[in-house]
């Protein structure tokens, strides 16, 4: 039921991120770049087409807890029972997501969303594809406190819908809840690799989390957000983006001559490196000021192709959320195959792809992020 509601809401996005780029446009005269906005896009139907496949075997997980082990039974008819769970929800997603700001394995399911050099409501849609898995036991005592099944996957929903208008410039300062609700400012400023905001303001909805544990910042006017990773991906490849910090962790873990670095290196803060695969493999200081977003040129025609095979995953995508639970293992298999191909084709007519890996500038961190 989860996923027929996001079926539903792709039209609406779409809708709401097209008038952001006529707004936007018409009051700061700025473009939508359509390589950025795609790639968004087209990551977060990965990430849709994997949690076809997943998150129903992670919400029977949760519910066979609940039921079995939970420790409580609450009335889905009061509606202090949804409240409680939604602060608990919101209290164990600020854990969560300061933990994938941590550590290096749980990073990696959380960096896709990150690595837009851009900052609109496209880049809400732009998901790690194995974020709730990797995130997921964080909300297990949520199981063990008894929270039905309906009532976890309910507030699940609602906070990554609230999440949704906090990824836009066009919004600035909000009176009255600023430090108290998540706000643009607010996520502008989680979403930056300036110094003064790096690993600040996880809390989904509720900022008092980060005032209560330490992580909060304001959003300074002398101080504009610059958007990306520390180590930019410099790709459109949308599949990659998925991977790319496990290939960079996986290929540390076997250039490393220590078993025990080889095991170490998952679970360290981000940007750790054994001292062996530093010394012969170092990453270049990230310098903020020679930074230039990832841009290559491409044709006229080449960005239309890649919109209109875009286009056609609409449908494909939208009839898979709707008909996952009819349709056969095979369908849906090569349904998804299909999708990814125009995705994956999309990345290259941009300029993505294998090209542009190779091709990614040298500007590194000793931290990356």
């Amino acid at each position: 039921m989860v996923d027929h509601y996001v079926a539903f809401s792709i039209p609406v996005f779409l809708l709401l991120i097209a008038f952001e780029a006529i707004y936007f446009w018409r009051r700061h005269h700025e473009k939508f770049r359509i390589n950025d906005t795609m790639t968004n896009l087209s990551c977060g139907i990965v990430t849709l087409i994997f949690e076809v496949f997943t998150k129903g075997g992670l919400f029977l997980f949760f519910n066979y807890i609940s039921k079995n082990f939970g420790v409580a039974e609450w009335d889905m008819n009061s509606a202090s029972t949804w409240i409680i769970f939604f602060f608990i929800y919101d209290f164990f997603y600020y854990w969560g997501h300061r933990l994938s700001h941590s550590i290096n394995f749980m990073w990696s399911g959380h960096l896709p969303h990150h690595q837009s050099e851009e900052y609109n409501l496209s880049v809400a849609l732009r998901q790690g594809a194995f974020q709730d898995t990797v995130n997921f036991p964080v909300f297990l005592p949520m199981a063990i406190m008894g929270c039905p099944i309906e009532v976890f996957a309910t507030v699940l929903l609602l906070n990554k819908f609230f999440q949704l208008w906090v990824h836009t410039r066009s919004i600035g300062r909000v009176p009255l809840i600023e430090g108290i609700l998540n706000t643009p400012s607010a996520h502008r400023v989680h979403h930056a690799v300036n110094p003064i905001y790096v690993d600040r303001n996880h809390g989904g909805v509720i900022m008092l989390w980060d005032k209560l544990f330490g992580t909060w910042a304001d959003e300074r006017e002398e101080e504009p957000c610059i958007f990306g990773v520390r180590k930019p991906y410099r790709s459109w490849n949308p599949l990659y983006a998925h991977i790319e910090w496990w290939s960079r962790l996986w290929k540390d873990a076997v250039q490393t001559k220590r078993w025990r670095d080889k095991v170490k290196l998952w679970f360290m803060p981000t940007g750790w490196r054994p001292a062996d695969v530093t010394a012969s493999n170092p990453w270049e200081p990230y310098d903020i000021d020679r930074y230039q977003k990832y841009d290559p040129k491409v044709s006229t025609g080449r960005k239309v192709l890649s919109i209109v095979l875009f286009m056609l995953t609409l449908p494909m995508i939208s009839h898979l959320l709707l008909e996952q639970f009819n349709l056969p293992l095979l369908d849906k298999v090569i349904i998804s195959g299909g999708i990814l191909v125009c995705l994956y084709t999309c990345g290259l007519l941009l300029g993505g792809g294998k090209y542009a890996r190779q091709s990614e500038a040298k500007i590194g961190t000793v931290e990356p992020r």
